[in-house]
């Protein structure tokens, strides 16, 4: 069996859209989110966010937020987002901060996560910004 070439460098998938397959599949058929699963694919968005910048540089930073934002949104939205899965997100964006912090042509990726701290502040967690449905939440 001949070997296939990989794929071409920047034709692969991204964050958001590795985010939207993984729902997709999960909810095809009616079927319902996996939260233990979803907790997965946030705990690998760092890396994702690394690869993200460095083979999508024009939309990487971008498109990694997205996801993690959709996954996030989409639970919420539904009224499934357990506070473990809020805890990883989190955690998630702390270590993507140490990231941008550490890395040179990341400074962008800051601002993203910044925004998306903001909105899962405004529409997600309870108006102290520190709990969800009354629950403290991970804080860094």
């Amino acid at each position: 069996m001949p070997d296939t070439p990989p794929p071409p460098i920047g034709k692969g998938h991204n964050y958001n859209e590795t985010a939207l397959k993984v729902l997709s599949n999960m909810t095809q058929n009616g079927g319902s989110i996996v939260q233990k699963d979803i907790r997965q694919l946030i705990a690998l968005s760092p890396s994702y966010l690394i690869v993200d910048s460095t083979v999508h540089q024009a939309d990487g930073v971008s498109q990694w937020a997205l996801g993690l934002n959709r996954i996030c949104e989409t639970l919420h939205r539904k009224g499934e987002l357990e506070l473990e899965t809020l805890n990883e997100m989190s955690r998630a964006c702390a270590e993507a901060w140490s990231i941008t912090s550490s890395w040179r042509g990341m400074e962008k990726g800051k601002t993203v996560i910044g925004d998306l701290s903001a909105r899962l502040r405004e529409n997600v967690l309870d108006p102290d910004g520190l709990s969800y449905k009354g629950e403290a939440i991970y804080v860094p």
